[in-house]
């Protein structure tokens, strides 16, 4: 379970959201949240709320001045509007709607139209360790019902439990696991029949990791094995490679290298995914809400996370249309691209091949972990048609919101984690008391 998430930059939300009723559907979910953390809350826990209520203006200054000084002025200049306006509109947006600086510039809301809408945006800190561990401990408490979490959370049991089922995921050649009496790395093979590494193209990527990190393509050509920072290995010097980064991030799987569809081909050699967003609806079925396509910027590199340098775009779920692409909000703000900004392929108003198995595909999926409200499917669209190549339970709402001009709490997605979030408070909950993630988590490397 995800570590409970304050606002600490205000915490009014804490007490306004719970002080009427709510009449819209972000409403809803701000009232949900609320309750929660109050119901999780140790003593500790209230006397934190406490304080922050006195300091939390010294955090707003110390972030408003690292995200305003490198920022606003590539937004002064891009919409005329001046450093102290920007600043008092953060001030503004912290005070009414616990909205942390950062934010202000991530969803772009220095933009008059969609700071209107200002209450209508879903916090990260609402969704991770706040929407998601309601959920858990509802299904946790509710007979019968199978908790899936773990099948989703360590990539080789998810792949096992996709492939048996006949949704078409990455094989899974082999991994790296340690022997528990020698405590040394031993290659298994899952999928591949040869013996050792396979003489092919792979994909690294740990058992349990998030962020793209830790994952590494390696290219097989002339008997040797190709790194993505130009390293050249043979098979035992890439077993150790593979094993020294096993020490740090446990069980890794050696994957089959997936390649984008021939019509994909033009926006970057490395794989291009989507993290396609699904959630169960009101008759108990499960529904894609919302989709972002996710570009690589950068040559060479083996992911396409928005987290490593990576561009998304929002993807219209019915029709498949791609919109233009952001890279990150952070180093290249208000900066919207049609063109691929590496190799000038069109991104807006392309249309994704294989759309339409591509959402089958994903609503299938999310009925093989029915106990899982909301959950954010990352999918290659490849030559043999759409791939899952993993499912995340803690996902966020922020590439959504980013990439959409309406934010979450006025889209289908809202109204759904609404209904799920207002039936869930109303249930008796296991009583467990939180763990805070605070701004030493916030600011460390992700």
């Amino acid at each position: 379970m995800s570590q409970t998430r304050l606002p600490f930059c205000s915490p009014y939300r804490l007490f306004l959201a719970v002080a009427g009723t709510p009449d819209t559907a972000a409403e809803g979910i701000h009232d949900a949240y609320s309750r929660f953390v109050w119901r999780s809350m140790g003593i500790h826990h209230m006397l934190l709320v406490s304080a922050l209520t006195i300091i939390w203006p010294v955090l707003f200054v110390i972030m408003a001045l690292i995200f305003t000084r490198k920022i606003g002025p590539v937004v002064r200049n891009a919409t005329g509007k001046s450093i102290r306006r920007q600043l008092w509109e953060q001030a503004t947006l912290a005070t009414l709607h616990s909205i942390p600086p950062d934010k202000y510039y991530v969803f772009e809301l220095f933009r008059d139209e969609r700071r209107a809408h200002a209450n209508d945006y879903i916090l990260r800190y609402e969704l991770k360790g706040g929407f998601h561990n309601l959920m858990h401990r509802r299904a946790k408490s509710t007979p019968d019902e199978r908790v899936t979490k773990t099948e989703l959370t360590d990539k080789l049991v998810f792949s096992r439990r996709c492939r048996a089922a006949g949704v078409d995921a990455p094989v899974v050649l082999a991994y790296l696991h340690r022997n528990a009496d020698s405590k040394k790395w031993e290659l298994h093979q899952e999928e591949s029949e040869e013996v050792g590494l396979p003489k092919a193209n792979i994909f690294l990527k740990p058992a349990k990791g998030k962020g793209g990190r830790g994952c590494e393509r390696w290219v097989f050509a002339d008997n040797r094995y190709h790194g993505p920072a130009g390293q050249v290995a043979d098979e035992n010097e890439l077993l150790r490679h593979i094993a020294g980064l096993a020490e740090g991030r446990g069980r890794y799987l050696i994957q089959e290298c997936l390649e984008n569809h021939p019509e994909l081909r033009d926006i970057g050699g490395s794989l291009t995914s989507l993290r396609i967003t699904s959630c169960k609806n009101e008759r108990a079925q499960f529904e894609v809400t919302n989709a972002t396509l996710k570009l690589s910027f950068t040559p060479g590199k083996s992911v396409d996370n928005f987290h490593q340098g990576g561009g998304v775009a929002k993807v219209d779920v019915r029709s498949g249309v791609v919109g233009p692409a952001s890279d990150s909000w952070k180093d290249r703000p208000c900066v919207w691209h049609v063109l691929h900004p590496a190799n000038g392929a069109r991104i807006a108003g392309r249309v994704l091949p294989c759309w339409q198995a591509t959402v089958a595909l994903v609503e299938r999926a999310h009925r093989l972990f029915p106990d899982q409200i909301m959950l954010g499917f990352d999918v290659a669209i490849t030559a043999r048609g759409p791939a899952l190549i993993e499912g995340n339970v803690q996902s966020g709402c922020d590439m959504i919101q980013r990439t959409h001009d309406d934010p979450v709490g006025r889209q289908r997605l809202g109204q759904l984690l609404a209904f799920h979030a207002a039936s869930a408070i109303r249930l008796p909950l296991p009583r467990k008391a939180m763990t805070w993630y605070g701004p030493g988590h916030y600011f460390r490397p992700r």
